[in-house]
């Protein structure tokens, strides 16, 4: 459970962080080239990886909940009581 929130409050932080540096390298490539279109490109490249980010998130949240569905709470294959 607390591993959930630990990814939640955490993909606040991780979708920010890309969009911010991927701004801010395409701000920069665009000061340095003279062009007005990089930091655009650098945007939609923090978008791209904030999407994948989510998707991780989301992938860890199914791994979580199909755990946690296993009868007695067990998710270790189902060895419990075996000799």
């Amino acid at each position: 459970m607390w591993r959930s929130a630990s990814l939640a409050g955490a993909l606040g932080l991780e979708i920010a962080l890309c969009f911010g540096i991927g701004g801010y390298v395409g701000y920069r490539l665009d000061r340095k080239l003279n062009q007005h279109w990089i930091m655009y490109l650098g945007l939609l490249f923090g978008l791209g990886a904030a999407i994948k980010g989510v998707m991780r998130v989301v992938k860890a949240y199914k791994r979580e909940i199909q755990g946690d569905d296993s009868p007695g709470g067990n998710s270790g294959g189902g060895r419990a009581g075996t000799n």
